[in-house]
């Protein structure tokens, strides 16, 4: 990964033509429900980044951003390089008529704080295996629930800023890849919804993928 200096950035669209379950760099495959793994004949992928388990295909639209290291979107604050893109988002989601907002680092911290109470732990660590199971500082979410997912990966010669939308929200894969146990399965059945939406249900329509790039890049325009 490198951007040349003086580089405004670059930005690159993408959207799976079938699915496919990604891993977060430091999850291991052992998380994954092996029966279902081969009964859904889906293939398996590790990211760069840190974060937990995406289902990428039709439903998802991510977006890899490019940045050289000196560019003024990347600060010496990780956390707060999210929130220009998470803003971004915001404001190319209000376009399209969907009222969002960003999670506040303070919530994003109270919700990874609940792993560490005994009254919470075992569900919380249960839906953390789904990076739409929880929330990260500058994501986005709708009627409270994510819709935009975050993540990132920086190197001495530039910054991979990276977020996938979900235009429609399935998770019955998910819980069957991720639930080991018939209880675990149904803690993810009840808890996802809870916790991630699709721009579909927030829209009360189905928004074609071009639709939104388009409406991305021109609220970008306004902050570069």
């Amino acid at each position: 990964m490198a951007a040349l200096p003086g580089e405004s950035g670059t930005l690159y669209w993408s959207q799976a033509e079938s699915r496919g379950l990604v891993l977060g760099f430091s999850q291991k495959e052992s998380v994954l429900n092996q029966a279902a793994l081969i009964t859904q004949q889906i293939p398996l992928y590790h990211r760069r980044a840190g974060g937990t388990a995406v289902l990428v295909g039709p439903e998802l639209l991510s977006l890899d951003v490019l940045l050289p290291a000196e560019h003024a979107f990347i600060l010496s604050d990780i956390v707060e390089s999210y929130r220009w893109l998470g803003t971004v988002w915001v404001t190319t989601l209000e376009s399209l008529g969907v009222e969002t907002r960003l999670v506040s680092p303070q919530e994003a911290h109270a919700q990874r704080a609940m792993l560490k109470y005994e009254a919470t732990r075992s569900r919380e660590a249960i839906l953390n295996r789904a990076c739409f199971g929880t929330f990260s500082s500058y994501e986005v979410i709708g009627k409270e629930r994510k819709v935009v997912g975050l993540d990132m990966i920086r190197r001495r010669t530039g910054s991979l800023l990276q977020a996938g939308l979900l235009l429609k929200c399935d998770i019955e894969p998910l819980i069957e890849l991720l639930g080991h146990t018939p209880e675990e399965q149904s803690i993810l059945r009840e808890g996802l919804p809870e916790r991630a939406v699709g721009l579909d249900i927030l829209a009360g329509r189905f928004i074609p993928a071009m639709e939104v790039i388009s409406a991305f890049e021109e609220a970008l325009s306004t902050v570069i």
